[in-house]
């Protein structure tokens, strides 16, 4: 895993841990489109990575939305509720 995605996916994983011991019963990330892959149908392997983090904390994806920001890149907006 490069330096770039480790560090969003350790940042995730820490506000993930951060939120279940404030005692939230959901957690809801906004993840960017990474700058490599406008526009391509691929694996988006970075999102997949984030997705582990929370995960490994304890969370369960609950729900998932995908829109475009205003410079039109994508976004995601996954809903994660407590295991």
């Amino acid at each position: 895993m490069g330096f770039i995605k480790d560090m969003k996916s350790g940042t995730l994983g820490v506000e993930a841990k951060k939120a279940a011991e404030a005692g939230r019963t959901v957690f809801t990330p906004r993840l960017n489109m990474p700058s490599s892959q406008p526009g391509m149908s691929s694996d988006i392997d970075t999102w997949g990575q984030m997705i582990a983090a929370i995960e490994a904390e304890g969370w369960t994806l609950s729900h998932w939305a995908v829109g475009v920001d205003t410079k039109g890149r994508g976004e995601a907006y996954p809903l994660f509720r407590r295991a």
